[in-house]
Order: structure tokens, then sequence, then C-alpha cells
């Protein structure tokens, strides 16, 4: 288990790093402003976890599904209001982050503490999105890549995001729950994994959408 602690630690810092990189690109002005966003949200989470809030899902609403429809209502604005200037190299590339979070899980997998259904052992696709970000960014950063490729490639990665998304909140254990094998999805309420749905998927989200807003003409 440390060896999965590690590498999804890591992960975590390599994501927190990107994103602050794509902020301080996106709008120097806002940067110091979002840099305490972030840290507010991961103390905040943080606290949750250590304190084992997130395990009692007999609450009325249960506290984890709140935290990460905050993080999605969050990442989604954000995204919407992200300045154009960010190369859409940035944007793809930026998802290979997803690779050492599908190992993790297949590792936590193998340890017995996530689900399979959660991994690409299971119903899990979504490491094609993080192998293909750099060779997709490659080819978009020298112009190889027509923009219908770029939505085609966006789209499918946002679909297995969904996907992934979906069957982690139908293998929590609430009334809602469709995958009743063990162990449930209640890895995620422990530190330091609760930064996968309150920090991760929250990044892959704004990454897709402020992509979209990046490649999709408007009209005023």
């Amino acid at each position: 288990m440390a060896n999965s602690i590690a590498l999804f630690t890591a992960t975590l810092l390599l994501t927190v790093w990107l994103l602050l990189r794509i902020a301080r690109r996106a709008s120097p002005a806002r940067y110091h402003a979002f840099s305490l966003l972030l840290l507010v949200w991961l103390s905040i989470t943080g606290a949750l976890a250590y304190s084992q809030a997130l395990t009692n899902f007999n609450r009325i609403p249960p506290i984890l599904p709140v935290c990460i429809l905050i993080a999605i209502a969050t990442s989604t604005a954000l995204a919407l209001k992200m300045p154009t200037e960010i190369p859409i190299s940035w944007l793809i590339g930026y998802q290979a982050f997803r690779i050492p979070v599908e190992i993790f899980l297949h590792l936590g997998y193998l340890a017995g503490y996530v689900p399979v259904q959660m991994t690409w052992e299971g119903r899990n696709w979504d490491v094609l999105t993080g192998l293909t970000a750099l060779p997709v960014a490659w080819l978009a950063s020298r112009d190889k890549l027509p923009i219908w490729a770029v939505h085609l490639w966006n789209a499918a990665g946002f679909a297995l995001l969904v996907n992934i998304k979906t069957i982690a909140i139908l293998s929590l254990p609430t009334p809602f729950r469709q995958f009743h094998n063990e162990p449930a999805n209640l890895f995620v309420t422990q530190l330091p994994f609760v930064w996968l749905p309150a920090i991760l998927v929250p990044a892959a989200w704004f990454g897709h959408l402020a992509l979209f807003k990046k490649t999709v003409p408007t009209t005023n």
C-alpha cells in the first residue's frame, strides 16, 4: 500500500503544479486568488477526511457527494471563465496526469481497497485519455491535427471521465449503490485519497471544459 500512496501523492503534487502553471499563464492577476482557493479546498477536504466525517453515509445528504458537487461546479465555473490565451497543446497534454491515476487505482485494486469496476480490469478505460494526451498535444502544437480531431479526442476523453465518475458514485455505500461487490468505494473518504474526487477528477473535468471553450467558436 505504501507504493500506491507514494504514487498517488506524487500525482497529486504534479497535478496541482500543472494547475498552477495554467492559472499563472491564463490570468497572472488572478493567480494568487486561484492559489488561495486551491489551498483552502485542499485544507477543507483534508480536514473532513482526517476527522472521519466523510465515512458517515447515513447523514442526509452525505458530505462526500456534496463535496464532489461543489468541486465539479467550481471547476466548471473556472473553466468557463478561463481566458483563451492558453495553448491548445497545454490543455491536451496536461491530461497525461491520468496515467499515474489509473496505475494507482490498479495498485489499489491489487491491494484490496479499490473496487474492480473502478480500474481497467473492470469498467474504467480512462487511461486511454492519458496515454493519448501527449501524442495528441504534440500534433496540435505543430498544427498537424485538424480541429475536428481535437474535438473528437476531447469529447471521447470527457465521456470516459463521466463514465468512471458515474461508476465511482454508484460504488459508494449509499441507497443509490449499483455495484454491490466488495469493497465499496470507501477509500476516497480517507487521506490522501479524498483528493481523488476533490482535486484530480475536477482537474480533468476543468481541462476538458477549458479545451471546449478554447476550440468551439462562440457567437456574440
